[in-house]
């Protein structure tokens, strides 16, 4: 009697914890007893079960000696055909009711009747090859036992003497002959492999190529791929079987129906490389374009399918060509090819994943990065994976075209792979590349030799085309360029692919030609894809004769009859072009033509391409910086790679962020600083609390938490998880009951598997699990927590139904005045981030101009009792989680559960809440989007649960956190951009060679592919030219940037290794043109995008002057490089608009929100921070860089100043603050010491006096460069000396009052001055020119000023004070903006207003004489210099800092001016702001803008009238005290003019008034008598 049983075992405590047996005659036992179960099997001489004799017999010790049969490994043999059985999943029988040993008992009889019947099916033949291989193993013989099977054959008497082959051996040709190779080594497959071969020959009998082995066999059988391997892979080239099955031609025409391979040039390399294949060869492929390259590898896969049931997995970057062959191949009847990718919804997904796993599917094309997924894994480790497919293989070499980081964990996942599946045998691999360098060839042999220990065979093809014909024609001009294209379209009248470099060139150019005629259409990479698909079709059906394209056509696109590939922008390297090019004449018979149309400038442009996009060290270094940051308080964390991007300070702006965050992220990988895990969420649905599916559907119908949508979703999750057994232990990375696991093969999303098994723990179908987790810290509180939703309450309030445009600074200084104090940009983003995503309004960002436009989703009403409900859920979850804080810890790991959270909720609020009807009782998804805010608030990091949603990456940190991430690690990926800069440099050469000598050209294109790089650039490149190559700028370019800078200059702008540069530039040693050369260095040649880039200023004039100069260097580029001055910079840290009342302690307060991280990370993510006048920095402007420095801990500082000109002490400037850059590890100092401006007589004069300052940082004396020799003057006085009006001049004087007096004095004389007048306390912006304009362009609203409305507004102001003296000063301004503007935004222009000084815009010629200051004079340099100050007595360093800068003004000519006159005939005084009294103005707004700028007025006892007597100012006591010191002198009023109309607002108020100030001159009464 025979009794079959089941156990349910715990798995704590490894111990039977239920039996069920079921007996033939009928009896049934269910127990918990050992004994009972012991004395019910007790009386049977057969025990049947599945897989009992690895499971249940390690539990059950049987009395006696039953025959054991187990239906597990029966199962495969008997059932190896599609649809299986229906009893059987892998290993497991399908249940649909838990922990029923007496239900799984029944399945297992059932099973074993059928076992028998399938048996009896079969032929005597194959019975007895199975017994034979079968009897004596532990697994088979009590089967064969058990059914009395008797064998047919025995080995004869002389055989076993002689010990030939049994008889029954030979049964195993004959019974499958022409399904495997009769000559394969069939004794000693017996021998050693009797069960492999047993179900080998299942699979293979079963007549369906697509019955594959079970996963369970193949992990525990892993000799079962060797022995098909020899068996139907392995060829003896005699039998009928290798004949057909294993002979590339017969495959060819059986799948693709083509007589014969394609031939290179007589070559059969598509022949050569299928039967290296179909050998089992790992081989490297270099196939020219349209060289068949697909067919190469679908074939050998194909038949592999067919002869092994094998899989082969294609590795490819290209998704889009991924799906184009599995398509191709379904078209032409084959349907064994299927891919998974990111662009696949849910049930495609689901369905390849099914097509895979069971078997029919032969062929999967995945992206590398789906390696990642332990879907994939599971999914690979249960197929024979007889070989990958790796396209684009040139990726892996730094010495390729398109080296990826990412191609580098391929190597590691095969050798992972084997490892878990136990071969020894390496999985083949092909390798596939249309273009390849000797270089790169090796590159590739080598990572496989080391990482898989695998030998690629090397098949090349002559990459040569017979057809095609080349031409380079030069054009030098956009015009040339298009009427030559246009020409040659209309001249050829054939198909034409027309190649461009940018995206939007795609649609302009197809515009253009459309316009004349030609019917053109765009593509490129970045188009919808329905477009994409269109437009291709377009082209293909020839309803369109061109079209213009990025690098992004043509992969895998077959159109035969291209005759004409024009090369609008020549290509980045030569492997691209001959690919490009190789798309026209796929046609062998016909001829095609291939034009560059080349101008010397297309190179320049792919240099910045490759700037723009490369991933440099300093990206590397801050995403190694936001991991640290992450990682503090422990080792792992599981972000997305937008959280990545915004720690590391990276902003949205930037193109393609979550690739380049990737592939940082797989750089550091590959440098071993960390380790990415699978994306693979820690959420289990297991405990799962129903018995049965029936009882499952019970609960599910009656449940008022599930719709119909949730109830079907929710009935499929559990079918799943009872038929895997997901029981509580179920738990590991392979766990079936992983949420992405069962999102993949259900084909549901994440988050929809998520919100129902939530519903089913609420509901109770399944057991609670607290796998969330939340990091608490000393922040996490509710005092913090207030903070913030005071904040939100208050924007939710101020954000209406209707769209409204604002920008964060004037969001944020609004909360402020509102009394939130603690509001801050960075928080306002955040909070509109969470709106956004949750629904609450909608938003849209204008991240150019710093604003947003919002608007609510819903009615306020509504908003309101969400933001309320939600409100009250955090406070209650803080409190709660807050208080598991371990309090001696900074951070504390606190488990928890969603649903156990929400019932303790509703408990502790039922009393309040419920009693009111109206209000809804709160769900999971409410606790999720609590759970949410806090995470994203900051006040606690969440992970697990429905949080995966947003996080997809786990990232592990093995490197300390104080190791640096420099130069050797990245010496991959620098290695591969040099070579990228060299491959430009070769298209270029080969470009030029082409237009002189055709063969020369085709033989340099044939030599880069065969030659030894090393030796191909020594015969090409003479060797100046070799330095050169490597140089990310053509020769022509560095010459007009650098050429004519001086060895000193150049030594600073090629130091692209010092942290920290120091420059004490001595007057005149061309500090300017270093810096702004030096910024065109960092954006051209060392890899530093512009929002890396910062450069910080003291004046407004000073950062217009380097963005006019680096405009005229680098062109539009400049445009987007951020210079500022120290004020404007903090300003938009600390998140408000510049105002003068909290200008002077701005820097400061931005310093100190950098400290404590309130700063927008991207704000201040920074590789290269560069500092002009650095020593005129001051404790808070030091202290702001010092921020900096440790926010970005590789940042290089580029600082240039000279100490011997630090003339600020007085508003707290200090030169130490320089001089203590010098020390930092890692400094240089360079002196510039050659004077570029001044001639001999005026350096040695100047260096006389310098040396007499103490500390100084400079020890070499300032040398004159001019190689002229000038002249040093002194003059007693300036009274009777004719002032030289040749070149220009200016008299520098020690105060403001001087200014003007010796301003007038020279109008007295007839000479023209030009006066630095300061504004008497007011503002450029104050000034009535300047609010006229404002006013003119209208509208607040609009965030760019369109040209039309700029330059009609400017009209209008030069036209209303066409005779104001301060015409120039407007004309200057406008000319300034225009130039470093390329986009008039009105937020730009009121900061530019807002910063600038009147001195800005005064500029002094050769017409007129410059008077001003020393101070408002640094930086200006003239001919001739009168500098009206005694000598200083060297006791206040300030004053003689002072008089050097006076000094180093001139260029030829220097009067030292050493005693003033201590009398004028007359002087002029500048009334100032506290010189009037501002309120007598109010009421005269109209009479006062009616005056212009130098308009006359009457002084009469106190009051200033217009000439029509009507009273314009009142002096206030200073501005009488003024006049009265010179009237009691003897002087009196003489002539009175307006300086300036001005607008002003008291405080407090918002009236504004218009203000007048005015010029007096007062003369000598004598004087005035005569």
């Amino acid at each position: 009697m025979i009794v079959f049983i089941d156990t349910e075992v715990n798995p704590q405590t490894k111990k039977v914890a239920d039996y069920g047996a079921v007996r033939e005659d009928g009896a049934v036992l269910h127990t918990h007893s050992k004994a009972d179960f012991d004395a019910f099997v007790s009386r049977c001489d057969a025990v049947c079960g599945h897989n009992i004799i690895r499971h249940d017999l390690k539990y059950t010790a049987l009395r006696g000696n039953p025959t054991i049969v187990d239906t597990l490994f029966l199962s495969p043999l008997l059932f190896p055909k599609r649809p299986y059985h229906h009893l059987v999943k892998d290993d497991k029988l399908q249940v649909d009711e838990l922990n029923n040993p007496v239900n799984d008992s029944m399945k297992a009889r059932d099973l074993l009747n059928d076992e028998i019947a399938a048996w009896n099916e079969l032929t005597p033949d194959r019975q007895e090859i199975y017994y034979q291989l079968l009897y004596h193993t532990q697994e088979f013989g009590g089967f064969f036992k058990f059914i009395r099977y008797v064998s047919t054959t025995q080995k004869s008497f002389l055989g076993r003497i002689l010990n030939t082959q049994p008889d029954w051996l030979k049964l195993i040709p004959k019974e499958f002959d022409g399904k495997v190779c009769s000559h394969a080594d069939f004794d000693t497959l017996v021998r050693q492999y009797p069960i492999e071969l047993a179900y080998c020959l299942a699979v293979i009998g079963a007549d369906d190529i697509f019955s594959i082995t079970p996963a369970w066999v193949l992990r525990n059988y892993p000799q079962v791929v060797n022995v098909m391997n020899l068996l139907c892979s392995t060829s003896c080239g005699e039998c009928k079987y290798c004949h057909r099955r294993l002979d590339a031609h017969y495959g060819l025409k059986e799948f693709f129906g083509y007589d014969e391979f394609r031939t290179f040039d007589g070559v059969p390399m598509q022949q050569q490389a299928v039967e290296s294949a179909i050998r089992g060869e790992s081989l490297l492929t270099i196939f020219p374009t349209g060289g068949g390259k697909s067919l190469t590898f679908q074939l050998p896969a194909l038949m592999a399918g067919r002869n092994t049931h094998g899989l082969t997995v294609v590795i490819s970057p290209l998704q889009s060509l991924m799906k184009d062959q599995v398509d191709n191949l379904a078209a032409r009847g084959i349907s064994e090819a299927v891919t998974i990718n990111g662009l696949l919804d849910p049930i495609e997904r689901a369905t390849a994943i099914q097509q895979v796993a069971d078997g029919t599917a032969n062929l999967l094309y995945i992206a590398p990065e789906m390696l990642r997924s332990k879907t994939i894994e599971k999914l690979l480790l249960g197929r024979n994976v007889v070989r990958f497919v790796i396209d684009e293989a040139h990726c892996f070499s730094a010495w390729g075209h398109d080296f990826r980081v990412d191609y580098l964990y391929i190597g590691d996942f095969i050798r992972q792979l084997q490892e878990k599946k136990q071969q020894e045998r390496s999985i083949a691999v092909s390798c596939f590349t249309a273009t390849a360098k000797q270089k790169v060839i090796s590159d590739i042999c080598d990572y496989f030799r080391v990482m898989l220990g695998l030998e690629l065979k090397v098949l090349a093809a002559n990459a040569e085309r017979k057809n095609l014909r080349y031409s380079v024609l030069h054009a030098d001009t956009a015009d040339e360029k298009y009427n030559l294209l246009r020409s040659l379209i209309m001249g050829h009248d054939c198909p034409t692919i027309v190649y461009v470099s940018r995206t939007r060139r795609t649609r302009q150019l197809a515009e253009h030609l459309t316009s004349d005629g030609i019917r053109a259409l765009p593509f490129n990479g970045k188009m919808e894809a329905a477009e994409k698909v269109k437009n291709q079709n377009a082209f293909m059906s020839g309803e369109a004769q061109v079209i213009v394209a990025t690098s992004a056509f043509g992969m895998g696109v077959d159109k035969k009859d291209v005759g004409l590939v024009v090369h609008y922008n020549i290509s980045d390297s030569l492997e691209n072009y001959v690919q490009e090019a190789g798309r026209a004449g796929r046609d062998p018979q016909m001829q095609a033509e291939c034009f560059v149309l080349y101008a010397d400038s297309d190179l320049d442009k792919h240099f910045i391409l490759l700037n723009q996009t490369k991933l440099s060290i300093s990206e590397i270094q801050q995403v190694w910086k936001a991991i640290k940051d992450l990682t503090a308080k422990r080792d792992k964390v599981s972000c997305s790679p937008l959280d990545i991007a915004r720690q590391a300070g990276w902003g949205d702006e930037i193109d393609d962020i979550e690739t380049r965050v990737k592939a940082a992220i797989a750089a550091l990988e590959d440098a071993g600083f960390i380790q990415r895990g699978s994306n693979t969420p820690h959420v289990f649905a297991t405990g799962i609390a129903v018995k049965t599916m029936d009882e499952a559907r019970r609960k599910l119908t009656v449940s008022p938490l599930f719709d119909e949508q949730s109830r079907e979703e929710a009935a499929r999750i559990i079918k799943s998880l009872i038929s895997a057994r997901a029981t509580a232990e179920g738990r590991g990375a392979e766990a079936e009951s992983r949420i992405d696991y069962l999102a993949d093969i259900l084909g549901m999303s994440k988050a929809t598997v998520i919100r129902n098994i939530n519903l089913m723990r609420q509901d109770g179908l399944l057991a609670d699990s607290r796998d969330m987790q939340a990091w608490v810290s000393k922040s996490t509180t509710l005092r913090n927590l207030d903070i913030i939703l005071k904040l939100e309450q208050y924007l939710l309030q101020h954000i209406g139904g209707q769209s409204h445009r604002v920008s964060y600074k004037e969001l944020n200084e609004e909360a402020q005045k509102a009394g939130l104090t603690y509001s801050n940009v960075k928080r306002l983003r955040m909070l509109l981030h969470f709106l956004s995503l949750k629904g609450y309004i909608h938003k849209q960002e204008h991240s150019s101009t710093g604003s947003v436009s919002v608007r609510l989703q819903a009615d306020k009403e509504v908003t309101m009792a969400r933001f309320e409900r939600r409100t009250n859920i955090c406070r209650y979850i803080v409190e709660t989680l807050s208080a598991k804080r371990d309090n001696s810890k900074e951070m504390t790991l606190v488990n928890f559960s969603e649903v156990e959270l929400l019932q303790q909720y509703i408990a502790t609020r039922q009393a309040s809440m419920f009693d009111n009807q109206e209000k809804e009782k709160p769900t999971i998804a409410d606790i999720e989007e609590a759970l949410l805010y806090l995470t994203k608030t900051e006040l606690m990091k969440i992970e697990g649960g429905f949080i995966v949603i947003y996080n997809t990456m786990q990232i592990g940190r093995l490197a300390d956190r104080r190791t640096r991430y420099g130069k050797e690690q990245y010496r991959l990926l620098d290695e591969f951009y040099k070579q990228r800069i060299r491959q430009i440099h070769i298209v270029g050469e080969y470009a030029n060679l082409m237009v002189r000598d055709y063969n020369a050209a085709l033989q340099f294109v044939n030599d880069y592919f065969t030659m030894d790089f090393r030796r191909f650039i020594n015969h090409y490149f003479k060797e100046e030219r070799r330095a050169q190559i490597d140089q990310n700028i053509t020769p022509a370019k560095y010459n007009q940037l650098f050429g004519e800078l001086s060895r000193r200059q150049l030594e600073i702008i090629d130091d692209k290794q010092s942290k920290y540069i120091v420059a004490a530039a001595g007057p005149g040693s061309g500090k300017t043109r270093v810096l702004v050369h030096k910024l065109a260095s960092l954006l051209l040649m060392e890899d530093v995008k512009h929002e890396q880039l910062l450069m910080l200023t003291f004046s407004r004039a000073a950062a217009t002057e380097f963005k006019k100069r680096l405009i005229d260097l680098v062109g539009n580029a400049a445009h987007f490089v951020d210079i500022r001055t120290f004020h404007s910079y903090s300003f938009d840290l600390i998140g408000k608009q510049g105002s003068l009342d909290e200008a002077k302690d701005v820097v400061n307060r931005a310093a100190e929100m950098i400290e404590r991280s309130e700063v927008e990370p991207s704000k201040i993510a920074k590789s290269v921070l560069v500092i002009d006048e650095a020593q005129d920095m001051g404790a808070n402007d030091f202290r702001l860089v010092q921020a900096l420095m440790r926010q970005n801990e590789e940042m290089r500082v580029i600082a240039v100043g000279d100490d011997d000109q630090n003339i600020y002490a007085f508003r707290g400037s200090d030169s130490r603050y320089m001089q203590s850059l010098v020390s930092e590890e890692g400094a240089k100092l360079y002196e510039m010491t050659d004077n570029y401006r001044s001639a001999h007589a005026i350096v040695n004069c100047a260096n006389r006096f310098v040396q007499r300052i103490p500390g100084r940082l400079k020890h070499t004396a300032i040398q004159s460069a001019t190689g002229e020799d000038g002249q040093v003057i002194t003059l007693k006085s300036l009274i009777d000396t004719e002032i030289s009006t040749q070149g220009s001049t200016a008299i520098l004087t020690r105060t403001n009052e001087d200014t003007m007096q010796v301003a007038y004095e020279l109008e007295r004389r007839g000479l023209r001055a030009t006066v630095a007048q300061s504004m008497g306390g007011f503002r450029f912006g104050n000034l009535a020119e300047v609010r006229y304009f404002l006013k003119q362009l209208g509208s607040k609203e609009e965030a760019v000023i369109s040209t039309d409305r700029w330059q009609e507004a400017k009209r209008r102001t030069l036209e209303t004070y066409a005779t104001s003296t301060c015409q120039s000063i407007m004309q200057h301004f406008f000319a300034d903006f225009e130039t470093t503007h390329r986009t008039y935004y009105l937020s730009d222009l009121r900061e530019y207003i807002f910063e600038s000084n009147i001195e800005d815009f005064i500029a002094a010629d050769n017409r007129s004489v410059f008077v001003s200051t020393i101070h408002k004079a640094k930086g200006r340099e003239f001919n001739t210099v009168y500098l009206l100050s005694p000598v200083p007595d060297g006791r206040d360093v300030n004053d003689m800092r002072a008089y050097y800068v006076g000094l180093t003004r001139a260029k030829q000519n220097l009067y030292l001016v050493t005693n003033p006159p201590a009398e004028y005939s007359a002087i002029s005084i500048a009334l100032n702001m506290h010189d009037v009294i501002l309120d007598f103005f109010k009421g005269r707004k109209q009479v006062v803008l009616n005056l212009r700028s130098g308009d006359p007025l009457l002084y009469q006892d106190g009051y200033l009238l217009s000439e029509q007597d009507v009273y314009i100012a009142a002096l206030s006591a200073s501005g009488k005290d003024k006049l009265k010191a010179w009237t009691d002198r003897g002087y009196a009023v003489t002539e009175t003019r307006v300086s300036f109309t001005l607008a002003w607002r008291p405080k407090d108020s918002q009236t504004e008034y218009a203000v007048c100030l005015a010029n007096v001159v007062l003369a000598k009464e004598e004087e005035n008598n005569h």
